[in-house]
């Protein structure tokens, strides 16, 4: 919820809104705005139109916080197992997720899927065993206690 990794142009990449025309009309107007302006400043210049892309927030960031979260693109969904996800910088959510991450493959072979969903997530068992070890793991890198609970209903404990 820091807003670090919401750029238009991660928006841009992340995929189809999963709302209706119909019932989320403000958004879609919106964006059809956004695809107007976006295709005058791509007639200017190639140029100066990566420069804006590049450099300016999510157009539905509000105060850190996405406003469209409910019918957000994929790419927005699994953040930050996107491929501009693990390249974000400046984001001490992000740092700390990258440490617990290469902690928890340590001293294991790991096939990397590239993205994740909950569901996913949520047919991994842990015995009683593997899961204290993985929070060893993870309190040894740093892990908040949000992120701790977060793990804790995953786990369904």
């Amino acid at each position: 919820m820091c807003g670090v990794c919401c750029s238009l142009e991660d928006f841009l990449t992340a995929g189809k809104i999963h709302g209706s025309s119909d019932v989320d009309c403000d958004v879609y107007a919106k964006f059809d705005a956004l695809k107007e302006e976006l295709g005058v400043l791509f007639e200017r210049g190639e140029e100066e139109y990566e420069r804006y892309v590049a450099g300016v927030k999510c157009p539905f960031q509000r105060g850190n916080v996405c406003s469209i979260y409910s019918i957000r693109p994929d790419g927005c969904r699994q953040f930050p197992n996107t491929p501009f996800g693990m390249l974000s910088e400046d984001c001490a959510a992000l740092d700390r997720f990258k440490k617990q991450r290469l902690a928890l493959k340590r001293g294991f072979v790991v096939k990397e899927t590239g993205h994740f969903t909950v569901d996913s997530l949520l047919s991994v068992k842990f015995s009683d065993v593997q899961y204290t070890r993985c929070v060893e793991k993870l309190c040894k890198v740093g892990v908040t206690e949000q992120e701790l609970r977060l793990f804790n209903m995953l786990n369904k404990l």
